[in-house]
């Protein structure tokens, strides 16, 4: 695999990230009423979550990488 070091850390990461970023968008934009600019979070989470979910990939693969650190 010769996968850049930031990407495969993203691709690790993907899934917690947009979780977070979603989580921050709805208690800024709903509790709070945020300002127009926390939207971008909402942009950025549905981003990653879609692209972790494309690039996906099969179990294997994730057991393999988990293995060779």
């Amino acid at each position: 695999m010769n996968t850049p070091q930031w990407q495969r850390i993203l691709y690790v990461l993907a899934y917690p990230l947009s979780a977070l970023m979603l989580i921050v968008w709805a208690v800024v934009t709903f509790a709070y009423d945020g300002p127009g600019w926390i939207h971008f979070f909402l942009s950025l989470g549905f981003f990653l979550l879609i692209w972790r979910i494309v690039a996906g990939g099969t179990q294997d693969s994730w057991r393999k990488y988990l293995s060779g650190r």
